[in-house]
């Protein structure tokens, strides 16, 4: 900024020099004049050009300060930026000592210690992958922000990587069952796209899901007792198409659990929205 400055000045200068001479030398028939002592102090052109001189001076000086001051003052700013965040970096660092018993992970654990030691791993392996999605939501706000984005923008963003439709928590409910020997994949079989089980018309004719052996009911009033025979159900019948992106779709859950790389895990996402998308669009068809 000075330099243009200074330069619009000099060129000016130069300019008003070359008219100004282009005019004496008109004025003299092309004859120069030699001026010195008080004729150039009289010599109205000369005054002018050494006028203009001076404001130029005056006007650089002004500009040297004025940019001497800006620098002191963006020095000053940029200092007080360093002192505000070591404070906030101090109280930050004292808040989660004072509330780190408070945080997800430390709360959870409390919680999950109240239940027997044989399903507290399921309870974990829940919180992992929803704790995994929360994670990648906020470093996808935080970028949209970082890049200048609206808040709008960056919750759009958040919601989503965070969010979770019933058809994907049902199957990451189901293969952590599975997994930690809750269940197996033939009892699941019996349940719909939306996990529910088939409906009888009386709860005492509902079957026995997965029982090795035959078990006898039987209807107990004042008068009789009397044998029921439940209802032989079989597993929920689902498109092999359904049963693919399923079985997809579990493959990919588990690899994004164990994935440590975002940008994976976020193509992962996307991945998976795209088959929870196909699967409720055959489910409704």
């Amino acid at each position: 900024m000075l330099r243009k400055t200074l330069f619009v000045m000099l060129l000016s200068i130069m300019i008003t020099v070359s008219i100004s001479s282009s005019q004496s030398y008109a004025e003299t028939d092309a004859k120069f004049t030699k001026s010195e002592g008080n004729n150039i102090e009289n010599n109205p052109i000369t005054k002018n050009i050494l006028k203009n001189i001076e404001i130029a001076r005056k006007e650089f000086a002004a500009i040297k300060e004025k940019e001497k001051k800006e620098d002191e003052y963006q020095k000053h700013i940029n200092e007080q930026r360093k002192v505000a965040q070591a404070s906030l970096d101090e109280a930050v660092s004292r808040m989660s000592e004072t509330y780190e018993e408070f945080t997800p992970r430390n709360a959870f654990a409390r919680y999950v210690s109240g239940f027997n030691a044989t399903h507290q791993g399921i309870y974990w392996d829940q919180f992992e992958y929803l704790n995994a999605k929360i994670t990648l939501a906020k470093d996808a706000r935080d970028t949209v922000l970082k890049n200048g984005g609206t808040y709008f923008d960056a919750m759009k963003e958040y919601s989503m990587y965070a969010k979770m439709t019933k058809v994907e928590m049902l199957n990451v409910i189901k293969d952590l069952n599975v997994k930690h020997n809750f269940t197996d994949r033939k009892t699941q079989s019996y349940f719909d796209v939306n996990g529910k089980l088939p409906r009888v018309e009386n709860d005492l004719n509902a079957p026995c899901y997965n029982c090795e052996s035959n078990i006898t009911k039987v209807k107990v009033t004042v008068t009789e007792t009397s044998p029921i025979t439940a209802e032989k159900l079989k597993p929920i019948s689902q498109s092999d198409q359904i049963v693919n992106l399923k079985n997809k779709l579990s493959a990919i859950q588990n690899d994004f659990v164990n994935s440590k790389n975002i940008i994976e895990q976020k193509k992962m996402v996307h991945d998976m929205n795209n088959i929870l998308k196909q699967i409720q669009e055959l489910s409704n068809s």
